[in-house]
């Protein structure tokens, strides 16, 4: 797989339209499409879902394209193996784009920290 060059602007507005006002339902609707409310995960508040989501490890670039497509993102077994993915593909989220406290920041991983 080559790795492209990748608009950070664009995943960035991506996300934020995707995730919307961060409702309990944007919350809630992250973590379905994640796949955690299938395998029984407590999403009934934005801390429930905040806790859930910093047990999985996805690509934010592959989670919206599976959302499009009406799939379930690609989950790795560790962060070691999503850094591993990320730096391979340059599907890399821009950090200091997050938002403080946004889902995005709890879905980040340290990639260049496991090599």
């Amino acid at each position: 797989m080559a790795r492209k060059k990748r608009n950070p602007d664009a995943i960035v507005a991506a996300f934020d339209t995707y995730f919307g006002y961060g409702t309990l339902a944007d919350w809630q609707r992250l973590c379905r499409d994640i796949g955690l409310e299938a395998e029984g995960k407590n999403t009934s508040s934005i801390t429930q879902c905040r806790k859930a989501l910093e047990t999985v490890h996805v690509n934010i670039y592959d989670l919206l394209h599976a959302v499009r497509l009406g799939t379930q993102p690609q989950r790795f077994g560790s962060p070691k193996a999503l850094s591993k993915y990320c730096r391979k593909t340059g599907k890399i989220y821009p950090k200091e784009k997050a938002k403080e406290m946004g889902p995005v920041r709890v879905l980040l991983r340290e990639i260049f920290r496991h090599r």
